[in-house]
């Protein structure tokens, strides 16, 4: 391909992956989400130490006292419910924040501050660490965008706004100038939450997760459709050079939250398991070594390639391939925009849930239940996630085969590639003398 026509697609890419990352709803959900990876993290681990470590009949219970025992199993449930159990509350303030700083308000707290006072408004009269947590994250989320949104544009309007002159204190001023807009907004939430209760006989909560949340998380978990959205387009966007972070992620990381939501809940209750797909489900499979499972493409370097270029990048890429970060090797060798290494950065991925996701259907593995973030090294993520089973370890470490694989033809490829374009450049020299 010309370097006129690479511009021209790279230009077009680039423009609407611009528009849709620079969207600013997608933007403050996105961030939010960031802000609370730290929580889930702890969460993530603690459920690992109460469930999976210091549970049930095993080396570590039988050699620690009970009381031992009993205290971190109750210090970590205590500490989860500081993390994933109130992580709409997180995510409405966290949310609704970004929004109003995004649209350039001053004091971006305020709208924050009503967003969350509205969610309780929306909760039902008896409230449950279930609705405070991920299975209320789309109400949090409706809440968070619709309350700013209309926080913002009732700001406008003057004669909502009590004139206050004098040497007064600027927070007593928003303070003020916010009453009137506080107190529409939030007695609308209520002739709301009445109306749905009074006409469905469902609260907010129990309507939205019926009627929207759970048919797109069903639509989320769908294997076609997570491997349109994660086995292809996310590692098309980033051949391109963008970053997925802004433009799917914030699409449908919520759904994927929620699954694994419902599947650590199953597993804690005893119940079967309901999603193969979810959060956990793409990274531990799909991120080893970073987007595309890059790791196999540097095990593949390792393996075959004779260039030094090519190695001491692989070499430079390998530390921060063991936390699944890619950018060295991403922009290195190059990938993006490398047409050699299209075909496996695209489809290896595709592979690798296709055979995760049957595997785990058949019951060669468990599904996964804990949640772990993307950064977890490989065989650690497969271990906590999947609740302490070793064959999902088993099971990462066959993927990681399969991505060499995938990528070794194409590594000898560019191998010959490197030493043509060489001898092409040395024989131009040579004709010059």
């Amino acid at each position: 391909m010309s370097g006129s026509k690479k511009s021209s697609i790279r230009e077009r890419v680039m423009k609407i992956a611009e528009k849709v990352g620079t969207e600013v709803h997608l933007k403050a959900i996105r961030d939010g989400f960031l802000t609370t990876i730290p929580f889930l993290v702890l969460s993530g681990f603690m459920v690992f130490f109460a469930y999976v470590l210091f549970s049930g009949d095993n080396f570590i219970t039988q050699n620690l006292p009970k009381n031992v025992v009993d205290a971190i199993v109750s210090i970590s449930s205590k500490t989860m419910n500081g993390g994933q159990n109130i992580l709409s509350l997180f995510m409405v303030l966290l949310v609704s924040y970004n929004l109003a700083k995004y649209k350039n308000y001053k004091s971006p707290l305020m709208p924050a501050l009503v967003s969350l006072g509205t969610l309780f408004i929306l909760m039902p009269s008896e409230i449950s660490y279930g609705t405070m947590g991920t299975s209320g994250m789309l109400v949090c989320l409706m809440t968070a965008l619709i309350v700013t949104d209309s926080f913002l544009f009732l700001n406008k309007q003057q004669w909502l706004k009590i004139k206050i002159s004098g040497n007064v204190p600027p927070a007593i001023i928003e303070s003020f100038n916010s009453m009137f807009i506080v107190i529409l907004i939030e007695i609308v939430a209520s002739i709301v939450s009445f109306a749905c209760l009074s006409s469905t006989g469902l609260e907010i909560h129990a309507l939205i997760n019926d009627v929207i949340q759970r048919p797109l998380v069903g639509v989320a978990t769908n294997l076609p459709v997570f491997l349109l959205y994660f086995g292809f387009g996310q590692c098309l966007l980033y051949f391109f050079g963008i970053h997925p972070a802004g433009v799917i992620n914030p699409i449908f990381e919520p759904l994927l939250l929620v699954a694994i939501e419902d599947n650590n809940k199953a597993w804690l209750a005893g119940n079967p398991i309901p999603n193969i797909i979810n959060l956990p489900f793409r990274d531990v499979y799909g991120t080893l070594g970073g987007i595309a499972c890059t790791l196999g493409l540097i095990i593949a370097i390792f393996l075959v390639s004779k260039r030094k270029d090519i190695r001491d990048v692989a070499k430079v890429g390998l530390p921060t391939s063991v936390f699944n970060i890619n950018e060295p090797i991403l922009f290195g060798i190059p990938i993006v925009f490398n047409p050699i290494l299209f075909i496996p950065f695209c489809f290896t991925t595709t592979i690798i849930y296709i055979i995760a996701y049957f595997a785990t259907y058949i019951g060669l593995v468990s599904k996964l239940v804990v949640y772990t973030t993307w950064s977890t090294p490989i065989f650690l993520s497969g271990y906590i996630a999947s609740g302490g089973d070793f064959r999902n370890v088993i099971l990462q470490a066959v993927c990681l085969v399969i991505a060499v694989l995938c990528y070794l033809p194409f590594v000898k490829l560019l191998d010959r590639q490197k030493v043509t374009e060489i001898g092409d450049a040395d024989d131009s020299d040579l004709s010059l003398d």
